[in-house]
């Protein structure tokens, strides 16, 4: 009896083994190979569906080759690529069991209302949302997917929506949004929004944009909590008397106080490879990948993916 016991433990200890192995090995495939490998045999896909695979849904990792769609903007705005992304997130969410904590899309994909709302339906826990480059987002259809995120903390915000919605949008279901990332310019509106909805903002990533002066200085003197804020590569301008002026690191420091500094990430703008560059940079010739990567990288870290 104590022998067949023994032989039991160890059957099951060699199972878990191999569970825990496949687990390992599935955590380093992106969304599609992982939709693959969940149909090869029923433990597979018993295993394909386990939480910690789940938990970040990373479809930035998708190569648009795989759907033979170019890597460039609104490339995937025609109906057929529009189709294939619906049948990849059925597919992937329904493996995710509602276990998905942040979803990062892919830059390049066209994003619609349908896409966003049926996201947001499978994923109720979400606590990070980083947006793509290009789609096209109503007020309703924002309104409606994040009605289903009550617990979302963090949110990169790039063109494909207005400022004016995301806030209206945060401004009717969350208190807790503690994290923001902007990939378009900074305004003095965009700051007002900011200083209104947000009060409970600890970080706050305005890299590698235009941001205006005023509405820099009014965040840093209003929220109370901010923690970190990434100003590196951006150009600080502001409008005066018709004029457009630009600053440097410098005025941003004679304006505000040490304390308010302190939370300030920057870089040493004369040295700075990145900003010495600026100038040179033509939109139409940088190879998309380029911007891409902006919007991957962030010294804060947990605002970056």
């Amino acid at each position: 009896m104590k022998k067949r016991n023994s032989c039991s433990a160890n059957g099951l200890s060699i199972q878990h083994l191999y569970y825990d192995i496949l687990v390992r090995i599935f955590m380093n495939l992106n969304v599609v190979e992982l939709s693959i490998v969940s149909m090869v045999s029923k433990s597979w896909n018993h295993i394909s569906r386990d939480p910690l695979l789940w938990a970040k849904l990373d479809l930035s990792r998708i190569s648009p080759n795989a759907f033979n769609i170019p890597s460039v903007p609104e490339a995937w705005s025609d109906t057929n690529s529009s189709n294939k992304l619906t049948t990849l997130l059925k597919y992937a969410l329904s493996l995710s069991n509602y276990n998905t904590t942040c979803i990062v899309f892919n830059y390049f994909i066209y994003l619609t209302d349908a896409h966003l709302v049926f996201v947001a339906e499978r994923t109720p826990n979400l606590k990070r949302l980083v947006l793509p480059f290009s789609g096209k987002l109503s007020s309703v259809g924002v309104k409606t997917a994040m009605k289903s995120w009550r617990d979302l903390q963090s949110i990169t915000i790039t063109s494909v929506v207005k400022s004016r919605t995301i806030f209206s949008a945060i401004r009717m279901y969350y208190q807790d949004i503690i994290e923001l990332k902007f990939t378009c310019n900074f305004e003095i509106r965009q700051g007002e929004l900011l200083v209104k909805y947000t009060p409970n903002l600890r970080a706050l990533s305005l890299r590698n944009v235009m941001v205006n002066l005023r509405a820099l200085l009014n965040i840093l003197n209003s929220l109370e909590k901010l923690e970190e804020v990434n100003i590196c590569h951006s150009l600080i301008w502001d409008r005066v008397n018709g004029k457009v002026e630009t600053y440097t690191i410098h005025d941003v420091r004679n304006r505000v106080n040490l304390s308010l500094l302190q939370k300030l990430i920057f870089c040493q703008r004369n040295r700075c490879l990145m900003c010495k560059n600026v100038n040179n940079i033509n939109p139409r010739r940088q190879p998309y990948v380029h911007f891409e990567d902006l919007w991957h990288q962030d010294e804060i870290r947990s605002l970056g993916h």
